[in-house]
């Protein structure tokens, strides 16, 4: 990460979704038809072979929580990406996003405080669609067990979903592809951080984000590019995605800092 992920936003901005890939306003219409090409400046244009790097990472936006110590790379310098996933899974923690999706004339945009790799993913996000991202945002809270999406004066319940991706599964299955995928160590933000690229199989994807899966495959989408960095205790710092729907070259990129112990998220009043 729920509000169910719907197809239109993704469609409308011909972006993979919201939720991590952050889920995205079901009260989108149900289909668009998506761009005929992306705009010439935006990023989506990046390489897309297992080995391209991301040629830039997004600005961060403000702290919403204190920020913690950064994670210090193992004595010899290097992080071992198993390692620190399976320590990743047994600690769940808390982190500041700030996500941007391009592909098109429209640009979302998602920024919060989410908690990752509990029994549910939770957490406070506001989400915007337009051009340059321009809307000033709709709020979202997504508790253990529904989602609230701020509507006028009041707050409209939904159903859990996946609004909040699994990024931690994402690195997993980055890291099974095996020592191709496994770029090594650079420096994220002022710290160490372990570099994982490749192009992931969509069907692979089932087990570990079902509905973006479902959303993807109704688009035609069979393969993605995906590069992942992780700081030493499993957590992703920095998540960078690209694939080409309907003929549009789409993008969504974006970083996580602040990292702290999980926090409590209670429904809106």
């Amino acid at each position: 990460m729920t509000i169910r992920r719907t197809t239109a936003l993704a469609a409308a901005a011909t972006v993979l979704s919201l939720t991590a890939l952050t889920g995205c306003n079901d009260d989108a219409p149900s289909a668009a038809p998506a761009p005929a090409a992306p705009p010439a400046t935006t990023p989506a244009a990046t390489p897309t072979t297992p080995d391209a790097a991301p040629t830039s990472a997004p600005a961060a936006a403000s702290a919403s929580a204190p920020a913690s110590a950064p994670a210090e790379a193992p004595a010899g310098g290097v992080i071992d990406p198993e390692q620190a996933l399976a320590q990743a899974a047994r600690t769940p923690y808390a982190a500041s996003q700030d996500f941007r999706t391009e592909g098109g004339p429209l640009v979302a945009t998602t920024t919060g405080r989410i908690n990752l790799n509990g029994k549910v993913r939770t957490g406070r996000l506001t989400e915007s669609l337009g051009a340059g991202g321009g809307s000033a945002g709709d709020p979202v809270v997504v508790t253990e067990d529904a989602t609230y999406v701020k509507s006028g004066s009041g707050w409209r319940k939904s159903p859990l979903g996946d609004r909040i991706a699994d990024y931690h599964g994402y690195a997993k299955a980055l890291s099974a592809l095996g020592p191709a995928a496994r770029k090594g160590m650079e420096e994220q933000n002022g710290a160490p951080a372990f570099h994982l690229s490749g192009t992931l199989d969509l069907e692979k994807m089932r087990a570990v984000d079902a509905e973006h899966y479902l959303n993807l495959k109704r688009m035609g989408v069979t393969s993605f590019q995906l590069d992942q960095w992780i700081d030493a205790q499993g957590r992703t710092v920095r998540f960078d995605q690209r694939v080409e729907i309907r003929g549009t070259a789409t993008r969504t990129y974006g970083t996580f800092r602040d990292f702290g112990p999980v926090e409590p998220v209670p429904a809106p009043n």
